[in-house]
């Protein structure tokens, strides 16, 4: 770094070259757009580089500087490294409570998500911190149990006579590591230019535009927290002034947010902050060793970065409109803290899945990954620079609280960040609502495949072409060039009308490919009995409608492979779910009333009136407990009359999760509720009258759908709410300005 420059404020050459190499690959991004993308592998080549080192050099780095310590040192370091910690995760945290009022509430169904039908697994804890097999912890960057072991072996060290012969060794490897850091940090323009390039020309801006609230209240309260927040607070008791600390910190924040890893840019930090002490004479004796082993102390406990971090998960909960419970707030939180430790890309999923928010969402939170991991790098390189500072001035007894500014500043802070909120809450309210409630995800759902001739008979009757002698009804499907197929219209999202009343859903579409393939035209034939009775009676050949097996069915019906698994749930208004959490919670509520369960005629969970099924389907619980007599079931036509009548014809309806969430899409103040302790997988099959070369065929037919994708395609569109519109190349000056690339 060149120190006269710095003096005088000006940027340095190095600071220079990477603001060039940030607008060099900006607009290499926008001119070549995905043309301009292999240079990323530049990019990558850089950060492996700078990877290389890092991990080495905190370990050995700590090692070291813990060794050379004395007792009496080692335990007035300890209380003020604890203090200063907790001072910046109050400050974290009372932003992160500010902000969560940015998120407003809001009711909204899902399409399902496999969140629903999976266990919440938890991180590994203890490989996470417990260094059982260094070499394993340092082989998978695995940092809380890295620093853990160096911190380890650094105390044994205190006490060790001769301990200078083996530390000043160490020092040699570290003095060696930095000078290879220095030589890498140098090509930092060129690596920031790959990365830059491919990340503008590749990030899709209508990804961005899905979750653009959460980036903006995300960025401001980042901006807001690292070049106001911290720095103010460090010169109300420290003798730096807020634009010393900036113009120290500006190359290592530049340089992780343009890198977009923090890990990579400790030794340009720690030099920035060595500097800064060396100019105020503070700690002279520690002076080259201080700063260094309290960033690489601190970098793997929680930093503000990740802290501000878990506002994405009440901002999932409002993108889906489900409501998470306020006693729910203090688990999410404290699971979000110690989640900290670990990368985002493992405590969101859990945290997601711990708050019953569908995963699916992270799926976006990576495709911004390169613009909220930016705004995170420069948090926690603020928070680290702050944790170096603060823990540099204690121990030089150079802490001066101005009490009056601290008081002055802090609610100047707080009145800003209460600013930001009420206008990322503002954003949100009247872009992303309005946006969302325009759309109808399941009743303006489309088929998907070329639909084949067909049509929709209201009457359940018998196939005016009777079989002839010895004729398979597959023989006179061919003759008379049409099949029939027997549907309900209420089994969301297997078979419904939708708003502009055709017939649709996942086994509509089936039907149309089916008959495609069979070069046939369809007759739907519509039916409210039981689908054994109307096969038996001819009404239709194949029954496609969303239909589970049942021990009735598999006695009377012949055997056929199944298409589908889906998971038993029930189907809750909002602010019942918590009742809903597990069986044993059901239970506890039938101690008191009568619990009155809806089911669909036809329906998954229409075998749940039969006491034999419930004690097959994991309800057993509930009669096992003696109080089979207070539960009631009630058997309904069509689940609209569930979700519309008032008051509530029965406390919950009993459905699988897939179809639950469909309805929930109808009726967004209802959510699907999988209890904990019922974990029942449900086979739905396609059903014919009797062993048949049409039931061969059937069994056939699906395993080919299954190899060629054709259900998997159907499952993502109609089950997940997967769109399937091809994506469109990102927008680019060669492209789309002046058409030298082909659109």
């Amino acid at each position: 770094m060149d120190e006269h420059s710095e003096q005088h404020g000006k940027p340095s050459r190095q600071t220079t070259l990477i603001v060039a190499a940030l607008v060099f690959g900006v607009t290499w991004g926008l001119f070549l757009g995905e043309t301009g993308a292999w240079v990323k592998s530049i990019g990558d080549v850089y950060v492996g580089l700078l990877q290389m080192t890092v991990l080495p050099y905190v370990a050995l780095s700590l090692i070291a500087n813990i060794g050379r310590l004395s007792a009496g040192q080692s335990a007035k370091f300890a209380r003020v490294v604890i203090r200063v910690l907790l001072i910046l995760w109050g400050i974290g945290l009372t932003a992160l409570a500010i902000m969560t009022l940015a998120i407003p509430s809001r009711s909204a169904g899902s399409f399902f998500s496999s969140h629903l039908a999976e266990p919440v697994v938890a991180p590994n804890w203890l490989d996470m911190f417990i260094p059982s097999n260094p070499f394993w912890s340092l082989a998978n960057n695995v940092v809380p149990a890295v620093v853990l072991f160096s911190l380890a072996l650094g105390i044994g060290l205190m006490r060790v006579p001769n301990k200078g012969l083996l530390l000043n060794q160490i020092d040699l490897l570290v003095q060696g590591l930095s000078q290879v850091n220095r030589i890498i940090v140098r090509l930092a323009p060129i690596g920031i230019f790959g990365i830059v390039g491919c990340t503008a020309g590749t990030l899709s801006l209508e990804e961005f535009g899905l979750i653009h609230g959460y980036v903006w209240a995300y960025g401001l309260i980042a901006v807001l927290l690292s070049l106001w927040g911290l720095p103010t607070f460090l010169s109300c008791c420290t003798p730096f002034s807020r634009r010393e600390i900036l113009r120290a910190c500006r190359d290592p924040l530049i340089a992780a947010v343009a890198i977009g890893n923090t890990f990579v840019v400790l030794a340009m930090l720690i030099d920035a902050i060595q500097g800064l002490l060396r100019q105020h004479q503070l700690g002279r004796e520690d002076s080259g060793r201080l700063p260094a082993y309290s960033i690489q102390l601190a970098y793997p406990f929680p930093d503000m970065g990740r802290i501000v971090g878990l506002l994405f998960i009440p901002f999932a909960a409002f993108f889906y409109g489900i409501q998470i419970d306020a006693l729910d707030y203090p688990r999410l939180i404290s699971a979000g803290f110690f989640g900290s430790f670990a990368k985002s890309i493992v405590t969101i999923p859990f945290l997601l899945d711990l708050a019953h928010i569908p995963s699916d969402i992270f799926r976006l939170y990576l495709a911004i990954g390169m613009v909220t991991s930016r705004f995170g790098d420069l948090m926690k390189v603020m928070h680290l620079a702050a944790f170096a500072i603060l823990v540099g001035c204690f121990m030089a007894n150079a802490i001066r609280w101005n009490v009056r500014r601290v008081i002055s500043r802090g609610l100047l802070t707080i009145a800003l960040l209460i600013v930001v909120a009420g206008a990322s809450r503002k954003l949100l309210v009247t872009s992303f609502n309005a946006d969302q409630d325009a759309k109808h995800p399941i009743s303006d759902r489309q088929l998907l495949g070329n639909p084949a001739e067909s049509v929709v008979l209201d009457q359940s009757e018998p196939n005016p072409m009777q079989l002839g002698q010895n004729e398979d009804p597959l023989d006179r499907i061919r003759r008379r060039r049409t099949i029939r197929i027997g549907v309900t219209a209420h089994t969301l999202p297997f078979s419904y009308f939708n708003r502009h009343h055709e017939l649709v859903g996942f086994d509509i579409d089936m039907a149309h490919q089916l008959a495609h393939d069979l070069k046939v035209r369809i007759e739907f034939v519509t039916f409210e009995q039981n689908v054994t009775q109307s096969l038996d009676n001819d009404d239709f050949d194949v029954a496609m409608s969303g239909l589970n097996g049942t021990i009735r069915r598999a006695a009377e019906l012949p055997a056929m492979e199944p298409y589908m698994e889906v998971t038993r749930a029930v189907v809750v208004p909002d602010y019942r779910r918590r009742e809903f959490h597990s069986l044993e919670q059901l239970v506890a509520t039938l101690q008191n009333r009568k619990l009155r369960i809806a089911v669909i005629s036809g329906s998954v969970g229409a075998e749940t009136r039969s006491m034999n099924s419930t004690l097959g389907t994991g309800w057993g619980k509930i009669v096992h407990s003696g109080l089979a007599l207070k539960l009631e079931i009630i058997e309904l036509a069509d689940g609209r009359e569930f979700f519309e009548s008032r008051p509530p014809i029965a406390d919950a309806l009993a459905t699988s999760a897939e179809e639950g969430s469909a309805w929930t899409l109808e009726y967004p103040e209802f959510s699907v509720v999988k209890p904990v302790d019922l974990n029942v997988k449900i086979p739905l099959y396609y059903f014919v009258a009797k062993r048949s070369q049409l039931a061969d065929f059937l069994n056939s037919w699906l395993q080919l759908k299954h190899r060629d994708g054709t259900v998997k395609q159907l499952y993502d569109y109609w089950i997940l709410g997967e769109d399937q519109a091809d994506k469109a190349p990102r927008w680019s000056v060669l492209r789309n300005v002046l058409h030298w690339a082909p659109e």
